[in-house]
């Protein structure tokens, strides 16, 4: 039996190769049209949705087969990056706004706090940061295959944002190139998000909204404006179909005296310090762009009382469902019954679980994790339901000491949530298991920023950010007061699909 699972594996491995070199070459193909957004000539405007017959799969639907794991040491159908971002030179600024025109205007303030020692760091570092320049600090990026696009803030003293840049990297050799600068005294720029799809940079703002990088003219366009931002948060919405979505949520509010008494739940907000008010309810959007006649379209809309168990459970309903890679999916409980249905626009799958979460849904697969909404839990079992084979693949990765999951590469990437562990990647079908990573260092050695989130967990991406230690050093704040201080590299890991090395 072993022999034949081994064979299995071997095939399923060659396949790889030539799935993987097929994959390559197409995208190679592909990149030989650039996307013009400008004209709209090269990206098709989104079709109405061709009509097929939903369908409907019951729990006898699928043969059920229970998946054992092999771990093996053979070389992983991915491939392992990483850069040293800490080593990327990204220049040194003094902001606009700490010019003598403007610097009071943006004067940090911390008189609220009682520690006086604290209020005069501050004044110290902001009076430092108005007549030496400033080295910037990573505040957002994302991928496109090796390429990394890294926002850099350098105005870290002030109330706003009056500097700030987009470099584009290139992750195997670290070269750099700046494809936008924002400096201005007069008005703040703070950047939510950046996401790249059919190559092409958009960069979400919560001053102005949504705008796509025009890289020839280094400029920034417009595409979605933002409503009144204090009471209005959007991000586009990770996906593998190749769409731009964007998610809003706008506000309702109340005028309330500074002295008002909240109720459960509630809480009272200022953006003036002066005026203040509750959130009595929240509307919820999903939009899409269409990049050929660029305009907008409202594919979903909600309304949410603010009562937390109602706000909640608005997110991922048929009235205002998630994408999950390729398609936009919910759970449904039937009537009278404990057991969840998972739907999307084109079926319906009866799961036989009561409780899951989703991870991918397609027109082929549909990818759950068994347990609650929680990032993490002590549940540890994935059902993978192949629609065109009828098969229901049952995934248990408890015995690897991992307690999350994604779907990601054609397989189930299985990591830990906290500081250690090890990150593997599960073909669902055979079990085969390989070995892709280990941080199984100190917390002192190595600290895992988001550790380990794996940022757009709905699209086909697999990276994450560690910090590495580099130094440590000990600093007196005050007579009898010593303290450690340590540097860290910032190191982005990100894994590809390429040829296997048998």
């Amino acid at each position: 039996m072993k022999k034949i699972i081994s064979i299995i594996a071997a095939a399923a491995l060659t396949v790889s190769c030539f799935s993987c070199s097929d994959d390559k070459k197409k995208k190679e193909k592909t990149e030989e049209k650039p996307v013009n957004i400008e004209d709209g000539v090269n990206e098709p405007a989104l079709d109405e949705p061709v009509k097929t017959e939903y369908k409907e799969f019951s729990e006898d639907s699928f043969n059920t087969i229970e998946v054992n794991l092999n771990v093996t040491d053979k070389e992983p159908p991915l491939t392992m990056h990483q850069l040293n971002t800490s080593q990327i030179d990204f220049g040194s600024v003094i902001p606009p706004c700490k010019a003598e025109k403007y610097r009071d205007r943006y004067r940090t303030d911390k008189s609220d706090y009682e520690d006086e020692e604290y209020q005069k760091f501050i004044r110290e570092q902001w009076e430092k940061s108005c007549t030496e320049p400033q080295k910037g600090d990573i505040y957002c990026s994302c991928i496109d295959g090796n390429t990394f696009y890294i926002e850099v803030e350098y105005d870290n003293n002030c109330l706003g944002h009056h500097e700030s840049a987009i470099f584009r990297v290139d992750g195997l050799t670290g070269e750099k190139e700046e494809v936008f600068r924002h400096s201005d005294p007069e008005n703040s720029l703070i950047i939510w998000q950046l996401y790249s799809v059919n190559g092409v940079l958009y960069v979400l703002t919560r001053e102005k909204g949504l705008y796509y990088l025009d890289e020839e003219k280094k400029e920034l366009v417009n595409i979605l404006e933002a409503e009144e931002s204090q009471k209005y948060s959007a991000y586009v919405m990770g996906n593998s179909a190749g769409r731009l979505l964007i998610r809003e949520s706008i506000n309702h509010t109340e005028d309330v005296p500074k002295d008002y008494k909240t109720e459960s739940g509630q809480y009272t907000y200022s953006d003036d310090g002066e005026n203040y008010y509750i959130i009595t309810g929240c509307d919820v959007k999903v939009k899409e762009y269409d990049f050929g006649s660029k305009t907008w379209k409202e594919l979903y809309s909600a309304f949410a009382d603010y009562d937390p168990s109602v706000y909640g459970s608005i997110s991922g309903t048929k009235e205002c469902p998630f994408i999950y890679g390729e398609l936009f999916a919910w759970k449904e409980k039937p009537e009278n019954s404990r057991k969840y249905d998972v739907c999307t626009e084109s079926y319906k799958v009866s799961t036989g679980l009561t409780g899951c979460d989703i991870l991918y849904a397609s027109d082929k697969k549909l990818v759950l994790r068994q347990g609650s909404k929680a990032s993490s839990s002590e549940t540890s079992f994935v059902h993978v339901f192949d629609l065109e084979s009828s098969t229901h693949y049952i995934i248990d990765y408890s015995g690897l000491g991992a307690d999350n999951c994604k779907y990601a590469k054609d397989g189930i990437v299985v990591y830990p949530s906290v500081g250690s562990g090890k990150v593997y990647y599960i073909m669902p079908e055979i079990g085969l298991t390989f070995d892709l990573a280990s941080f199984d260092s100190t917390y002192d050695e190595y600290a895992l920023d988001m550790w380990l989130s794996l940022y757009d967990s709905y699209d086909n991406s697999l990276w994450f950010d560690i910090n590495i230690k580099r130094d440590e050093r000990e600093v007196t704040e005050q007579p009898g007061v010593i303290y450690k201080e340590y540097d860290y590299d910032q190191v982005k890991v990100w894994f590809t699909q390429e040829e296997n090395n048998e």
